[in-house]
């Protein structure tokens, strides 16, 4: 945000009086006349930065997920329906660990989900967030939304490259078996698909970036798997996962596919680890959820 702010007079950063814990401290002090905090109110932030964007502004609106969830009737209302050009920056997206129970950021994706004028990115590591960050801001015309995670950048095979805007695709593309997730689970995603290497199990992996909307090229690339695995660090109601099954009914997909979200519960607090652990979202979960398929099926 600084950089971009250096070089562009219209960028400006709101915050709800979250600026130290949404990375905003620096942005605060070198460009205090284009930062905004408009204290514990989310709702007014939304619609503040939908007031700066009708006037030709580029705000940025940085707010933890499970506080998003206040604000939903102003971006539906306010920002969509007005299609105007409001980016926010969803940060602690998915499990949060210590924060606690109601911090878990696990229902972000279903609420934007349903908000037409929308395009969310959930990039995996901070060379996606960059473009992503870049993106929504010059390239997306109306609401855009960039999710990441609590902590730092997870294991990155060495043989993937940059991120695509889009998605990706990590493996063999004419094998059988194909394992689809987004943000971090990424990095999850391609340690089980070195141990399924290891039992002879061989996947490919297809990583979102842009999860909404979904590319029709994904979807047509993941229709040619005889078994689709999606893993999803949220909700499952409303989620990626049921979108994207609801494309693949749409192609020639005749394979068998299968869903590990989180069901119609709260997370407790626990650590990072422990709660994908738990969620077998995690590597471990993965292999034991594919392997434990394939038998069923065979």
């Amino acid at each position: 945000m600084c950089e971009l702010a250096e070089d562009d007079k219209k960028i400006c950063a709101i915050t709800a009086a979250m600026s130290g814990g949404t990375g905003l401290t620096e942005f605060s002090k070198l460009y205090k006349e284009r930062f905004f905090d408009v204290g514990i109110a989310e709702e007014h932030a939304v619609t503040f930065g939908c007031g700066l964007a009708a006037k030709g502004m580029r705000p940025v609106f940085a707010v933890y997920s499970t506080f998003l969830q206040r604000a939903y009737d102003q971006l539906l209302h306010d920002a969509a329906l007005g299609k105007l050009h409001l980016v926010i920056g969803v940060d602690r997206s998915g499990i949060v660990g210590d924060d606690g129970e109601t911090h878990q950021g696990v229902f972000d994706v279903s609420i934007l989900n349903t908000i037409p004028n929308t395009t969310i990115f959930s990039p995996a590591y901070f060379d996606g967030m960059r473009k992503s960050l870049s993106t929504a801001i010059y390239i997306c015309d109306s609401l855009a939304v960039v999710r990441y995670p609590r902590g730092g950048e997870l294991y990155k095979p060495d043989d993937f490259g940059e991120e695509n805007l889009s998605y990706d695709v990590y493996g063999n593309p004419n094998c059988k078996n194909l394992l689809i997730t987004y943000g971090r689970l990424f990095s999850y995603a391609c340690k089980a698909k070195e141990t399924l290497a290891k039992q002879g199990i061989e996947i490919c992996i297809l990583k979102l970036c842009r999860i909404k909307p979904i590319d029709e090229n994904a979807v047509d690339f993941a229709a040619a798997f005889e078994n689709v695995w999606f893993f999803e660090e949220g909700i499952k109601n409303g989620g990626i996962a049921r979108n994207f099954s609801d494309l693949l009914c749409c192609t020639s997909f005749c394979g068998d596919y299968h869903i590990k979200a989180i069901n119609d519960k709260f997370v407790k607090q626990m650590s990072v680890s422990e709660a994908l652990h738990e969620l077998k979202l995690d590597d471990d979960g993965m292999v034991n959820t594919i392997t434990k398929n394939l038998k069923e099926k065979n």
